[in-house]
């Protein structure tokens, strides 16, 4: 899950040098992503002499389209607010996840890992909120918190679809309902791009199925809680690499949150081993 994390950094960074310095849309960017996670999952699938099959089809279209989606805005508010603030507003996630949890998915929630989300809660609230008040939240703002939303309940359907399918078919309905939410407006902006822009689209969609197949994986051995505050660790990479290659400001607010979410994942990892040790 953490490898999975520094992954998705990756790909972040990658997007919004595909916006920044190419002039490449969020359409087009997700479009090639969900593209490359197909291929790279079907040639996955002949190599491994495994054909793709999808059982629970209810939680499978619940993945696709609220994963799809979620991506799409993600990408979206990376080339409109920045890639720091995109991802934070986007990794509240875990918050939707960690609550819904215990209620659709009967996970076992112990009061450490209640706790860690709350101190989790209180650091996206510094970032998140300005210290002009929520007044001064814009609708992008607003736009990628919804990316979060959405992401929260894609978080619990995939957790959900590992009692009856596959990491890659999981993957495979996120790129597959997330290309029919892109392909029309993708098209607008067409396919002439300069090699150099088409080595960092295919260099987005490897590294974000890499990432994807990563994290969708470690949730057949980790709760939706646990996994979700490890994945808060890539808002506070992105918020550091924002800051470093893209200059975007860094306020003391922000860094107090990025350290009570740091704080909250380490916490919420150990406290989980460590019962589920003392219960075998």
């Amino acid at each position: 899950m953490i490898s999975s994390a520094i992954f998705f950094s990756l790909m972040s960074v990658l997007v919004r040098i595909a916006a920044e310095k190419y002039g490449i849309s969020a359409w087009k960017t997700s479009e090639i992503r969900f593209v490359m996670g197909i291929v790279i999952i079907l040639v996955l699938s002949i190599w491994m002499r495994d054909p793709l099959r999808f059982v629970n089809r209810p939680w499978l279209l619940s993945r696709g389209l609220f994963g799809g989606a979620a991506v799409c805005i993600y990408f979206y508010a990376i080339t409109q607010i920045g890639i720091a603030k995109a991802t934070i507003y986007t990794y509240t996630y875990p918050i939707w996840a960690g609550l819904l949890s215990p209620f659709l998915l009967k996970d076992q929630i112990r009061p450490g890992v209640w706790m860690a989300i709350l101190a989790a809660f209180g650091g996206l609230y510094l970032i998140i909120v300005p210290s002009q008040g929520l007044g001064a939240t814009s609708w992008l703002d607003l736009l990628a918190l919804s990316g979060g939303i959405l992401s929260g309940w894609a978080i619990l359907s995939v957790k959900k679809l590992h009692e009856t399918d596959t990491s890659r078919a999981i993957l495979f309905s996120q790129c597959f309902f997330g290309l029919i939410i892109v392909v029309a407006p993708a098209q607008v902006e067409g396919y002439s791009f300069p090699p150099v822009s088409w080595l960092t689209l295919l260099a987005i969609g490897i590294v974000a199925t890499i990432a994807q197949l990563q994290m969708t994986y470690a949730y057949k051995f980790i709760n939706a809680t646990e996994g979700s505050l490890l994945s808060m660790l890539n808002p506070v990479i992105n918020v550091l690499l924002g800051m470093i290659f893209f200059h975007e400001p860094l306020t003391l607010r922000s860094i107090l949150g990025c350290t009570i979410i740091l704080i909250s994942c380490t916490y919420a990892a150990m406290f989980q081993h460590a019962t589920e040790d003392v219960r075998r």
